[in-house]
């Protein structure tokens, strides 16, 4: 973030609004990265399994975007194979 705002000396709003998108953006790669380094580790034994941790592999197994994810997501209707590929283009 600091790199992109360094480069631009002027602010207009296109560029405010794609400065927002990526915040938004690391927000939920954080989140999701976050969520599933936990997961792993209670999966492996390092920490104990939270309610949290359950539900998220439920609705990994179900193909359902976790509700943690969805609430810092964008709003979509797709299931968890779709939403993550299109999160990987938006990403890109």
């Amino acid at each position: 973030m600091l790199d992109i705002q360094g480069r631009y000396t002027e602010l207009t709003p296109y560029l405010i609004v794609s400065l927002q998108e990526v915040e938004r953006m690391n927000v939920l790669l954080g989140t999701i990265r976050l969520s599933l380094i936990e997961l792993d580790q209670g999966l492996k034994g390092a920490l104990n399994i939270t309610d949290a941790m359950e539900l998220l592999q439920k609705q990994l197994t179900i193909n359902q975007v976790p509700g943690q994810w969805a609430g810092v997501a964008y709003a979509s209707l797709k299931n968890l194979q779709d939403w993550f590929a299109d999160l990987l283009l938006r990403v890109q």
